[in-house]
């Protein structure tokens, strides 16, 4: 079967299962979780035959490395922009999928690595979880020249579950910083990180967010050093608020809460769940799921929902 075929009947299959969900009982919930899930394994399952056995995949993985390694080589050769460079690498967990991603935004991060003005040897590092770009640069007013630019590229790569973020500091000589550009490709559709929602004692909604969300989970107070810059918190009711700054947060508040915080080089974004979440591996899609637990929350009456949802989106401000 062509996969753009099962595709489109999952698809289907999913928006019926919908629909019996809006016009059903509570009580139905449990039984349309099993069919989401059943479904999205079977999805899954078919993806991985789609693809079928890669002849000599030792080979092929040994082509696609070198021609990275190639193209990097390349466009840091340009002496006339950077000195040195190094690469450094460890890409034997790297499969097709991930190298055709990785492929297909490497010139979107050159394209962000070419506006700054770098002095002295650059450093490359790749593997399954991300490419790290870093070296010095002489602060010349081009981050704040070219944010409008870096805000489009890193709209880009969020659009492909790619998280483009950065790390500035401060060097003994004046106007000399390191900077490490971290282009974070650690997505994975077979991982889900679960958060606790409760909209009232009666409901418990399980959502689930991308697995990259366990890299930047971080304190209250170092979230309040940054200073203004957006948050993003998503209320027990998944309503969605906006502040230009961390709002005032009680010590019992902040330590309940999941406090986030991804540095953008555009401008800081932190988002504020509330409640701490955990990895799980279940399939990161739009799907219903049952779990031993939720059959103990429905024994005491208790309606629990658990979707997952593209927490990308809520970047896009």
């Amino acid at each position: 079967m062509e996969k753009s075929n099962y595709q489109t009947d999952f698809e289907m299959s999913l928006s019926t299962l919908e629909d019996i969900q809006l016009l059903s009982e509570f009580s139905m919930s449990p039984l349309i979780g099993r069919a989401y899930f059943h479904l999205s394994e079977i999805k899954r399952k078919a993806d991985i035959a789609s693809l079928g056995p890669v002849a000599h995949y030792d080979m092929v993985a040994k082509v696609l490395d070198e021609k990275f390694e190639s193209i990097t080589t390349e466009f840091f050769s340009n002496k006339a922009k950077f000195k040195n460079f190094e690469y450094f690498k460890s890409t034997e967990k790297i499969d097709l999928k991930k190298w055709n991603l990785i492929f297909e935004i490497i010139p979107e991060v050159l394209s962000v690595v070419s506006l700054f003005n770098y002095h002295g040897t650059m450093e490359t590092r790749l593997d399954e979880s991300r490419l790290l770009i870093s070296g010095m640069i002489l602060e010349d007013g081009l981050l704040e020249m070219n944010r409008k630019f870096i805000y489009i590229i890193t709209r880009k790569l969020l659009r492909q579950k790619v998280l483009l973020t950065f790390n500035l500091e401060k060097t003994a000589r004046t106007g000399l910083f390191k900077l490490d550009l971290k282009v974070d490709i650690s997505h994975d559709d077979t991982l889900v990180y679960k958060v606790n929602f409760k909209p009232n004692p009666k409901e418990n909604y399980l959502v689930g967010f991308s697995n990259i969300f366990c890299h930047y989970r971080t304190l209250f107070e170092e979230v309040k050093s940054v200073g203004e810059h957006n948050v993003v918190e998503v209320g027990s009711d998944l309503s969605v608020n906006h502040f230009f700054g961390v709002p005032d947060l009680s010590r019992l508040e902040s330590a309940n809460k999941e406090i986030l915080h991804f540095p953008f080089l555009f401008r800081p974004v932190s988002i504020i769940l509330p409640m701490k979440g955990n990895l799980s591996t279940d399939s990161f899609s739009r799907s219903l799921s049952s779990s031993h637990d939720d059959e103990k929350k429905r024994e005491q009456n208790v309606s629990t929902y658990y979707r997952t949802i593209d927490f990308f989106s809520l970047f896009s401000i």
